[in-house]
């Protein structure tokens, strides 16, 4: 008997696969290993690197906080090295508390401010920071500890500002006595001997109270002290006003310092300064005070001015009126009236600190119908030209009533109508507004305060002097400041430290 038997060959031998697993494991077993002294310390390394980092980060915010307090107190002290040791000590504080001792491992974090002069207008504060870090893994390599550090700069730009405050009649009482202990505390937050601040006052007439000057809190004349003088009474030139302070930044012509209007009022212009051409002919319009015709709302035939004009000439001359007209501030603005009084001309420039407007000189009034009751301007007005002393034009805005068709003085502005004043006053202060943002070289910024309460203040015109965000007219292509509204003289210390916030954030 025969048996056959048929053996594969096609798989592995038992043996010999237990051999070759055995063999692989021995080599994962050397890899892991191997590849574990490699990575632990790799692993290590990125662990205290990412702590470094953070340390880094947190050390560097808080030498940008330091920089900033720094450069935001530098209004302490009467010398610039009283200023930066007093602000450079505040700077440590603000260190301190954000970046306390032992703060995240580090032990002793020192700080280094420094103060640098880099132009005439411009002071540099550069804080740098170090302290001991702790480690961790990396102490397999050699020691306990590694140097960290951070740093933080800031600039602080020298400002030329430019206080403007309404004196104007609605403010007598509480109000003007706010309004002057708030813009004394606001003045107070500025640095001696290197800001620069001036004031000008305002009724009908503008006075220029305080030329800018760096040392505006010497005891012998400082700017607070002339602030405590402001008395109020009168009308409101607000685009005079904001005419003149424009003027003030020109003349000192600092383009790399921070050069800011802040202007101050608490109702609407009822007052405008022109050169006013004189009435050569009879025309219909509405009656005045006094003489015939004296319904200030009923229109009626009034005769030509007898009025010396600005030549000196008088009715009977030849060349009367043709070359020079009258030259004054008119007054009795309304925002709605249409018919009543209007007032003029009064002297557009004060001489001090006035309780009133100043009374109509002799050199304005001669021959005019106004000298004995300034409501009789319009008899003596034509009426109101297409720009005002300082080259701005009168319409725009606001839309104004003309001379209908027929009359002598056809489409020209009529000087009879008490809104037409207000609003002459509010094109011209949008017009100057205008101007000064589109002076690139000085770009100045144009901060408002509106009081409410006492008449009420036109919010939008006010936010457009500003370039305000919710301006109807906002450009972000230039300046802009911001509109600070108070509902009563009591808020107008909040009012102050929303503006003083803004001008804080442009300095550095």
């Amino acid at each position: 008997m025969s048996i056959n038997a048929t053996f594969s060959s096609s798989g592995p031998r038992p043996h010999v696969t237990r051999r070759r697993e055995a063999r692989e494991r021995g080599i994962a077993v050397i890899l892991t290993a191997m590849m574990l002294l490699f990575t632990i310390p790799a692993v290590g390394l990125a662990i205290d690197a990412g702590l470094l980092y953070l340390i880094r980060a947190r050390m560097s915010a808080a030498c940008d906080a330091a920089s900033l307090a720094t450069a935001r107190n530098l209004n302490l002290g009467q010398t610039l090295a009283e200023q930066i040791g007093n602000a450079t000590a505040r700077g440590q504080v603000y260190f301190n508390a954000n970046f306390p001792n032992n703060y995240l491992g580090v032990a002793t974090p020192a700080v280094n401010i420094q103060v640098t002069q880099l132009n005439m207008n411009t002071l540099r504060v550069f804080s740098t920071a170090t302290g001991s870090a702790p480690v961790y893994f990396m102490k397999i390599l050699g020691g306990n500890t590694a140097l960290a550090g951070g740093a933080g700069t800031a600039v602080r730009r020298d400002v030329n500002l430019a206080l403007v405050l309404d004196r104007s009649g609605s403010m007598q009482g509480q109000p003007c006595t706010d309004m002057i202990n708030s813009s004394k505390n606001f003045t107070n937050q500025f640095v001696n001997q290197r800001d620069r601040i001036g004031l000008v006052t305002f009724g009908a007439a503008v006075y220029n109270a305080y030329t800018p000057t760096k040392d505006f809190q010497n005891p012998s004349n400082s700017v607070n002290s002339k602030i405590n003088s402001v008395t109020c009474a009168g009308w409101t030139n607000t685009s005079n006003a904001y005419w003149n302070v424009y003027q003030m930044l020109q003349a000192i012509n600092e383009p790399l310092a921070l050069n800011i209007i802040v202007f101050f009022t608490d109702g609407m212009p009822t007052a405008f300064t022109a050169k006013f051409p004189i009435k050569t002919v009879s025309d219909t319009r509405y009656g005045a005070n006094g003489l015939n015709c004296t319904s200030t709302s009923s229109q009626c035939t009034i005769s030509k001015s007898s009025c010396v004009d600005d030549n000196g000439y008088a009715a009977s001359h030849a060349s009367w009126g043709t070359f020079a007209g009258k030259t004054g501030a008119m007054t009795g603005g309304s925002v709605s009236a249409t018919t009543g009084d209007t007032n003029g001309l009064v002297n557009p420039v004060a001489t001090s600190f006035s309780t009133s407007d100043p009374m109509v000189s002799s050199s304005i009034s001669n021959g005019c119908a106004f000298a004995g009751d300034q409501r009789r301007a319009r008899r003596d007005v034509a009426f109101i030209p297409a720009t005002n002393v300082n080259g701005l034009a009168t319409t725009g805005y606001k839309s104004l009533t003309l001379f209908s068709s027929g009359h002598p003085y056809y489409n020209k502005i009529r000087p009879d109508m008490p809104i037409n004043v207000t609003r002459v006053g509010m094109n011209l202060a949008d017009n100057a507004a205008a101007t000064i943002r589109n002076n690139t070289t000085l770009n100045v910024v144009t901060y408002t305060i509106g009081l409410d309460g006492n008449g009420g203040v036109d919010d939008d015109l006010l936010k457009r002097m500003a370039n305000d965000l919710g301006s109807s007219i906002y450009d972000d292509t230039k300046e802009h400041g911001v509109y600070a509204y108070a509902s009563n003289s009591s808020q107008l210390n909040l009012a102050y430290s929303r503006i003083l916030s803004d001008i804080l954030r442009l300095t550095n």
